[in-house]
């Protein structure tokens, strides 16, 4: 008879350090879309470290079987550690492709997550992929989308931040104090 072995890591949670890390790289593509600063050199400089932090939050989520969290911090892993090469490369169809795709594959995984209890994940989700989506659109459309991509940025990092304070408090304090929208 084969047991099941589960192993489960308690590291004050691999969804809050994730959303935390996904809303600090947010924040910086939504005030580069607002025109706050200019020049990608920040975002370039910290998206391999937040790729690397997200990649190590895969891993625990995965471990602890969140299937979600492992898809979503996977996702952005892979797209924040292959960032540099992709800005660096001269074909803009191609990075354009690239940044859809993860809204695309984002916005499939919010798909999912409507059938788990925490509405906001899915509306983060959704949010997210739309911020992909118009990211990869800037490289084809311009100038002309670029506030549109600040504010959907600058969106996105609110809900990743808003939704890792709620959960580390629901996590220490054993109770909801921040709304995330629980079905029950």
């Amino acid at each position: 008879m084969a047991e099941e072995n589960n192993v489960h890591i308690k590291l004050a949670g691999a969804d809050v350090l994730g959303l935390f890390l996904i809303s600090m790289i947010a924040i910086l593509v939504g005030m580069y879309g607002l025109e706050v600063f200019d020049g990608l050199g920040v975002i370039i400089n910290v998206s391999v470290a937040v790729g690397i932090g997200l990649f190590l939050c895969t891993i625990v989520s995965y471990l602890n079987e969140n299937a979600i969290c492992a898809a979503v911090f996977g996702l952005v892993s892979i797209f924040l550690i292959g960032f540099t090469g992709m800005v660096n490369g001269s074909d803009v169809t191609s990075q354009e492709i690239y940044t859809i795709f993860f809204g695309l594959a984002l916005l499939l995984i919010g798909v999912v997550a409507l059938y788990q209890p925490v509405r906001m994940l899915p509306i983060l989700l959704f949010i997210a992929g739309l911020s992909f989506i118009f990211l990869g659109l800037w490289f084809d459309m311009g100038e002309d989308i670029r506030a549109v991509v600040g504010v959907f940025w600058l969106i996105t990092s609110l809900l990743a931040l808003y939704m890792a304070t709620a959960i580390g408090i629901l996590t220490v304090k054993g109770k909801a104090v921040l709304p995330l929208l629980i079905k029950g």
